[in-house]
């Protein structure tokens, strides 16, 4: 037994006699009498009688597979999330003839025209969704798409029914760069925020990373009074200061917990996870090794990549500074690249990006 499909079209020249033929339609097909190139009759399963003069009309018998057939379409880089991420999507379409004529007299390909018209509406509808979009509910809302677009295939003379198999995220590297027009640090930024959205759409209760706090001076009054609501700190009971380091393993300055008597609360907001951590202490220290204050988990962090600096103008007021301290891939306020070593000062509502995370700077006052 063959494990091969039998055709989907076959094309036959019936034996006749005296300009006569008895031709045999199997089940689950459908059948053509075309007539000098022209459809004169549809035959559905059994058995019929056809006349055409001999020399004078050339007559075929085109068969169609009418039955439920199953094609598979595979994507390989083919999509862009509507957040400009790569998308592979595999579909497992089931598809069956109900215009036959069309199928098979307008249609030089339709095997292909199908495909083809499938894969436009699946670009659509991908370029619709987020990449957390497409892990949640991604097979459901595609789905939906493709069936709510079926005038197109029957347009073709087909309808269907789809289902999506697998929905999954290339690394193939230089795609992005290619389609985007990149550079490979860009193209690493995209890979990299991929993959931090990946696990956090499976983890939809997000944590936000706690505050470490490095306690050099002072006693539990003034850690008490300098702590805010929905900030994350380490307390640890205070002995004498000569007990306690003055220099971080890495050889970090000092942090200092600094008092705020006007009751001005400056704070770092995650936009992708809404994480709040309280600026409280100076310098506050951001990156990838554990002894900074704000650690971010991701590859393109430097170890020691950024700080903000709390001190006060010649009026009196509080202000914060953001220095980049050299950093491999920089820090970025909006859009402007920090120069390394080189105060900004920060104002509230602020945009601060450090690789794939952004953070809004937030001032508020009682």
């Amino acid at each position: 037994m063959s494990d091969q499909s039998p055709p989907f079209i076959q094309t036959l020249t019936p034996e006749r006699w005296l300009g006569w033929s008895m031709d045999f339609i199997g089940a689950g097909y459908i059948g053509l009498l075309v007539k000098n190139g022209r459809c004169v009759r549809i035959w559905y399963p059994g058995r019929h009688l056809s006349f055409a003069l001999p020399w004078l009309e050339k007559c075929e018998l085109i068969l169609v597979d009418g039955k439920l057939r199953n094609l598979q379409i595979i994507s390989q880089g083919d999509f862009l999330s509507r957040d400009q991420y790569l998308v592979n999507v595999s579909l497992n379409v089931m598809y069956q003839v109900v215009d036959p004529a069309r199928v098979v007299l307008e249609i030089s390909d339709p095997i292909t025209a199908l495909t083809s018209e499938i894969k436009d509406n699946l670009g659509v509808a991908i370029g619709q969704l987020s990449v957390e979009q497409l892990l949640n509910q991604g097979r459901v809302r595609i789905r939906n798409y493709l069936l709510e677009h079926t005038d197109a295939y029957y347009a073709l003379g087909f309808n269907i029914d789809v289902r999506v198999s697998d929905i999954s995220f290339p690394q193939t590297r230089g795609v992005i760069r290619q389609v985007e027009g990149m550079s490979a640090r860009q193209e690493a930024e995209y890979e990299a925020g991929l993959q931090m959205q990946i696990a956090q759409a499976g983890r939809p209760d997000i944590q936000p990373p706690v505050q470490q706090v490095n306690i050099i001076s002072g006693n539990d009054s003034d850690l008490d009074d300098t702590l805010q609501d929905g900030s994350f700190a380490l307390k640890q009971e205070l002995t004498s200061a000569k007990a306690l380091p003055t220099q971080s393993p890495m050889g970090l300055a000092p942090t200092l917990l600094l008092p705020n008597p006007e009751g001005v609360i400056a704070r770092l907001v995650n936009r992708l996870s809404g994480a709040s951590i309280v600026i409280s202490i100076t310098p506050f220290t951001i990156g990838r090794e554990a002894n900074n204050n704000l650690v971010l988990e991701d590859p393109l962090c430097s170890r020691n990549h950024a700080k903000i600096i709390q001190d006060t103008d010649a009026e009196g007021n509080l202000r914060y500074q953001l220095i980049d301290v050299g950093s491999s891939n920089g820090t970025f306020v909006g859009e402007q690249l920090l120069a390394a070593h080189q105060p900004f000062r920060l104002s509230s509502e602020d945009i601060i990006r450090i690789c794939t995370q952004e953070w809004r700077f937030q001032v508020t006052e009682p």
